[in-house]
């Protein structure tokens, strides 16, 4: 359990400065996006924790967001379609030498670089910009 709160705080921290590489500030739409692929990639995953975190992430996402939620829907299937390619992140396991140790936190939270899903969050803001700006 304290591994897991570790690894959602580095996640967070990851997230937390709503600034781009390029230092410059992301904008509500691509905050609340990127966020839904996050928490979307958590509520796919088999712990019940990290479930019930991505279920209650993007919650307060649609919440809060403006716009239609079709979008979010199609970023949702990209990033289901994501996890079924079996990329996970895993490190050696120091306890079971034998075996990996997956890294689901790691992997959602980089799933927002991937290509394809990166493609969908794209479309999406762009679609969703519009909403935003009122």
């Amino acid at each position: 359990m304290r591994t897991i709160l570790v690894l959602l705080s580095l996640v967070a921290a990851g997230c937390a400065p709503n600034e781009t590489s390029s230092g410059s500030p992301r904008s509500e739409v691509q905050r609340d996006v990127e966020g839904y692929a996050i928490a979307s990639c958590l509520t796919n995953q088999a712990e019940p924790y990290l479930k019930d975190q991505g279920d209650a992430w993007a919650s307060v996402i649609v919440q809060r967001m403006k716009g239609d939620l079709d979008p979010l829907a199609n970023l949702a299937e990209e990033v289901r379609r994501e996890n079924q390619t079996g990329n996970m992140a895993v490190i050696r396991d120091d306890s079971q030498p034998a075996s990996g140790k997956a890294l689901p936190l790691l992997h959602c939270g980089e799933i927002i670089d991937r290509p394809a899903v990166r493609d969908a969050i794209q479309k999406a803001i762009k679609q969703l910009a519009p909403a935003y700006e009122k």
